[in-house]
């Protein structure tokens, strides 16, 4: 067995956690969860997660001798850095920054672009007000001038180092890009700081490893 067991789908929450395990170079068992064919709900994957959301890992190596069962894809992260003492900084300062983009991240950005996939890609044919969709679309640009801002005169989101802050937001850029078809309706070009700082983490050997799971890159919207 493994030290290290993740289930996932090549989502943007999913693909994280692959990302810092081949950043890591830790050997793992990845099981996809087929999300169509409900799968998180099943038996095995709810003894894991009574929530039936992925990513989940199980670390067969801890100090207590047993299993550790961990969910939630930032605290995977804040867990995988904590325990190799890797792509988290150890002063107090930017260890706090690091964590606060992890919680702007699942509080914020995950949300805002999710909600705003959901009404314009997954169900744009349920919904007929225009309301849902124009008020995500905002809440969109909100959150991309916040971080476009952020990382003007930066190479990454705390300290110009990769870390674990960078693995948690640029996956979902990519996402409304290639999936949402973001820059239809939006000019990502006024967005340079974003899409210089997305090239220079895909340009990252084993962060592209983890990408290249499932394709992630590949996964398109042409509709």
């Amino acid at each position: 067995m493994k030290n290290m067991i993740l289930y996932t789908i090549g989502s943007p929450n999913g693909i994280k956690i692959p990302i810092l395990l081949e950043e890591l170079k830790l050997d793992y068992t990845l099981i996809n969860i087929d999300i169509t064919k409900n799968e998180q709900f099943s038996p095995v994957f709810t003894a894991l997660n009574p929530r039936h959301k992925i990513p989940v890992l199980i670390d067969n190596e801890c100090s207590k001798g047993k299993s550790h069962v961990l969910a939630e894809s930032c605290s995977i992260l804040l867990y995988l850095a904590d325990k190799y003492n890797k792509f988290i900084s150890d002063d107090l300062n930017s260890r706090t920054k690091t964590i606060e983009w992890l919680f702007y991240q699942a509080s914020t950005e995950g949300t805002v672009f999710g909600a705003y996939g959901h009404f314009s890609t997954y169900h744009k044919d349920k919904v007929i007000d225009p309301y849902p969709k124009e008020r995500y679309l905002k809440e969109t640009v909100i959150v991309l001038d916040y971080i476009d801002s952020e990382l003007k005169h930066k190479l990454f989101l705390v300290d110009d180092k990769y870390s674990i802050a960078d693995i948690a937001m640029f996956p979902w850029i990519i996402w409304i890009i290639n999936f949402y078809n973001i820059d239809k309706v939006i000019d990502m070009s006024a967005y340079s700081n974003i899409t210089n700082w997305v090239a220079r983490c895909c340009a990252r050997p084993e962060t592209m490893k983890g990408l290249e799971t499932y394709h992630y890159l590949d996964i398109k919207n042409n509709h």
